[in-house]
């Protein structure tokens, strides 16, 4: 994992315009905030500050990814590839930007428990912040996309058998666009959508369940680690999934980068 992190830091700090040294500097200050995070037991103002900032950047790289799809060469890059039969680009921006938004939820609950809890992340591991934090949303992408790929394949099944029904088929299907052309006047404006995530994973046992579910463990599991019945676990992910859904106002544009 660390060389393919060394490699994520490389592609975002080159996309950022910043040399060896720039990099450096900016890992020893990372250590300094993780240290002060650390000692106010990584909650409150400050620690809500710094994450919605880093969901903010980790969205807009993602998405930015996803909608070129460039994020399957990422993911593969990652360790945790999606099957070749799963890969499309039929997408359109709201279902990309769900899947980004749980990745996101997810792959954060995996930072705060590896990265800052467990101490993984280290700035001699030659990745910052920023770039751990995308690193997770490539762990969590993967079963994030699978669940949104069966679905939506369901989903194409069920139109298609109805189709098939009617004298006109192509004209049938027509009713479905073609979703993989994207908008360049698509502004990225997530700041409001990001300051709403945090909230949405209000204890330990869900945060912990996440970061467990992303690493492979089913939801079975994943609720009995973190003392969870897998009914309670449940529910408090789909009231998680519910509030995103209802509080989601803005559209996610295409830009990649920003301020690091």
């Amino acid at each position: 994992m660390s060389g393919s992190l060394r490699a994520l830091e490389a592609s975002l700090a080159e996309a950022g315009g910043e040399d060896a040294s720039m990099r450096d500097q900016r890992r020893q200050a990372d250590a300094a905030l993780v240290d002060f995070l650390r000692r106010k037991g990584f909650e409150g103002p400050h620690y809500t500050q710094f994450m919605q900032h880093l969901m903010e950047y980790g969205w807009r790289i993602l998405n930015g990814w996803s909608a070129t799809g460039q994020i399957f060469d990422r993911v593969a890059r990652a360790g945790r590839p999606i099957p070749v039969t799963m890969v499309t680009t039929a997408w359109g921006d709201d279902e990309r930007s769900q899947v980004v938004t749980d990745t996101v939820i997810k792959g954060s609950a995996l930072f705060r428990e590896h990265g800052l809890v467990r101490g993984k992340w280290t700035p001699e591991g030659g990745a910052s912040l920023t770039t751990y934090f995308v690193g997770a949303g490539l762990l969590a992408f993967n079963p994030v996309y699978i669940k949104w790929y069966k679905a939506y394949r369901l989903g194409q099944s069920e139109l298609d058998h109805r189709a098939a029904g009617e004298d006109d088929v192509l004209r049938a299907q027509r009713d479905i666009p073609d979703q993989r052309a994207t908008d360049p006047a698509h502004i990225v404006t997530v700041h409001d959508d990001i300051a709403r995530l945090r909230p949405l994973l209000p204890d330990e046992q869900l945060r912990g369940a996440l970061a467990l579910m992303t690493l492979g463990y089913t939801q079975v599991e994943a609720a009995a680690e973190v003392g969870l019945t897998t009914k309670a676990l449940e529910g408090r992910l789909a009231r998680a999934r519910t509030k995103v859904s209802a509080s989601r106002s803005v559209r996610v544009g295409l830009e990649e980068g920003g301020a690091r």
